[in-house]
């Protein structure tokens, strides 16, 4: 995980049932729950020193790769010591999230290119904006392979993204069309324009 979802509290609680999950994620400094100690940009800290925490669930290591650079990242698939990478010098957690992180950062690329999101100060739609971005890259996921388990080739994210839309908002145009009275001309005529190439 990256730190957008990240904190203490939810990695303690995925341990336990009904999840029964560990993770690997790198946490903000601004967490109440880490140690100052571990994110102070000591001037006197030497580059490439880690310093560690551990709960009974979890190991918190505090990695200096630069100067004015202090990385912290939490693990509870690391739970036994502060075992450090031979050859790099870095923490292994670390080494077990840059091998497994590119999911994320594929993902976060994903919503990016083609997203949902509008401008908004109410954080209740944001998060609806990142659900409906997330199902729609789980759709297409789901979509490619069975496709492709078919011997077939899918068609672009782009245009599945045009189909999904057109698929959604079917019933609500449809509805428009024939309860709204006022509507313009024009707007009606490019409704049943719409609906006819579709039966076509």
């Amino acid at each position: 995980m990256d730190n957008w979802f990240t904190n203490v509290p939810l990695a303690d609680r995925l341990i336990y049932r009904p999840y029964t999950m560990t993770i690997v994620e790198t946490i903000r400094k601004n967490k109440p729950h880490i140690p100052p100690s571990l994110i102070e940009n000591d001037k006197k800290r030497q580059l490439g020193t880690s310093l560690f925490a551990y709960s009974s669930n979890s190991t918190l290591v505090s990695y200096k790769p630069k100067t004015n650079k202090i990385v912290t990242l939490l693990s509870t698939m690391h739970t036994s010591s502060g075992t450090i990478n031979k050859t790099t010098k870095k923490p292994e957690i670390i080494h077990t999230y840059n091998a497994t992180k590119g999911a994320v950062d594929t993902f976060d690329q994903m919503c990016q290119n083609m997203c949902a999101n509008r401008k908004t100060k109410r954080w209740p739609m944001c998060i609806f904006y990142n659900m409906i971005n997330m199902a729609s890259i789980n759709s297409y996921v789901i979509y490619s392979h069975n496709v492709i388990t078919r011997g077939e080739k899918p068609i672009t994210r782009q245009m599945y993204m045009l189909e999904l839309h057109k698929k959604l908002s079917e019933a609500h145009q449809t509805s428009r069309l024939e309860t709204v009275t006022n509507m313009s001309h024009e707007l009606k005529k490019l409704l049943r324009m719409s609906w006819e190439e579709k039966v076509r």
